[in-house]
């Protein structure tokens, strides 16, 4: 096992390179320089031959993408240019350690635990290493300065990550609550009209687009059910009200959720859709096995048969559909955060293309190609432990 993460490690930093590499070239292409803008204002023209010179934007491309390459990767420093808040040190060995504390306890948990709880107690155990991991995080990287003046791009990235978390977390616990049990009684009532009219919304809702559905969320939720109840449920725009922070804690929930309930909604009806079907075809799979007739056979009360020794197998293919479904949600999120005003990355990556602020775009696909590599190596993780005939050896 140990051997087969460490060669997807290495596939996983291949497959970024090779993203880096393309993206960098096509924001090159995509006409108009990073800093056309500020050559508009004649003050600007030390700033301007400043980032000139950080980033080698007279250079040849390839130079420009080693320079960016190199800022990237390399922690800040006191010595550092612009772009670093924060210098490297002892403490920032923190996140690295509960790193590799969390894959010792995955490899133990895999090697020593036997019982089906395997796969939750290992996405319990990175739960706690992520969550520790940020809290106790003062690492920076010398990801530069926008070229648009708002900032050090580490700060402007990461000021808006825990809210795009917010909302993709929130969708994707929206879509595994409902989608799953859903698919698992479509499969129990095969061909009834429940299933008929449950695969009939899923398809519709899977096949329209995701501004349509927030649009339509928007009017409906937001503004018609306002004029009908005259009570005022959802938010259209933002994150919270501008006075969060002198609200009770119960207030700061409800105002929370209330701005928080259309943006998540809209991106966990189309996955709810996908998981939908999904686990119907699933569960019908192994409703229709052999060893299921053997324990029908054996008089095992009906519950029992589906929920500890259908589910467990019909959820096998959902793992592998979860750590997929990352980077539509992200994608989502990125259409959804420019329709609802949300403060997230993705909002932050629309406004940062139109402008060809490359430190700030470059630095989101990155981050979001780290994510799906580590949510992948997790799923395959997870499918071995589901699984017992799957072996990485």
């Amino acid at each position: 096992m140990l051997a087969y993460i460490t060669r997807r490690l290495v596939y996983g930093l291949v497959t970024l390179l090779a993203l880096s590499i393309i993206v960098f070239t096509l924001l090159q292409l995509s006409g108009g320089g990073p800093l056309d803008r500020l050559k508009l204002n004649p003050r600007m023209a030390p700033y301007i031959q400043a980032l000139t010179e950080q980033w080698g934007l007279d250079q040849p491309l390839y130079k420009q993408y080693w320079t960016w390459l190199k800022n990237y990767v390399s922690p800040c420093t006191s010595t550092d240019p612009q772009g670093c808040t924060t210098s490297f040190g002892l403490k920032n060995a923190i996140p690295i350690v509960m790193l590799v504390l969390a894959i010792a306890a995955t490899a133990f948990v895999i090697y020593s635990v036997k019982s089906h709880w395997r796969g939750a107690l290992i996405l319990f155990v990175w739960f706690v290493a992520i969550l520790f991991a940020f809290r106790n995080m003062s690492i920076a990287f010398n990801w530069g300065i926008s070229f648009q003046g708002a900032g050090p791009v580490w700060d402007l990235v990461f000021s808006r990550v825990g809210a795009t978390f917010r909302l993709g977390f929130t969708a994707l616990f929206l879509a595994l609550m409902v989608g799953i049990p859903l698919g698992i009684y479509q499969a129990i009532r095969q061909y009834s009209f429940f299933d008929q009219l449950g695969t009939t919304a899923a398809f519709v809702a899977f096949s329209t687009p995701i501004f349509v559905i927030a649009l339509a969320l928007q009017i409906l939720l937001a503004l018609k059910l306002e004029q009908w109840t005259g009570v005022k449920l959802f938010y259209v725009t933002g994150m919270n009200n501008p006075g969060y922070g002198e609200m009770s804690f119960l207030q700061q929930i409800a105002d929370t959720l209330q701005h928080l309930t259309l943006p998540a909604l809209s991106i966990a009806l189309i996955s709810l859709a996908g998981y939908s079907r999904f686990q119907r075809a699933s569960m019908l799979d192994v409703l229709h096995s052999d060893y299921l007739r053997t324990a029908k056979a054996k008089g095992l009360p009906r519950r029992r048969i589906i929920v500890k020794h259908a589910l467990r197998n019909a959820l096998i293919p959902i793992v592998t559909l979860v750590s997929l479904d990352v980077a539509f949600i992200i994608g989502g999120a990125i259409i959804t955060e420019s329709i609802f005003g949300w403060p997230g990355i993705g909002r932050l990556y629309i406004v940062a293309i139109g402008t060809v602020d490359y430190p700030v775009v470059m630095s989101i696909v990155m981050i979001i190609g780290i994510g799906i590599v580590i949510m992948n190596i997790v799923a395959d993780i997870l499918y071995g432990v589901m699984d017992p005939r799957v072996r990485y050896d």
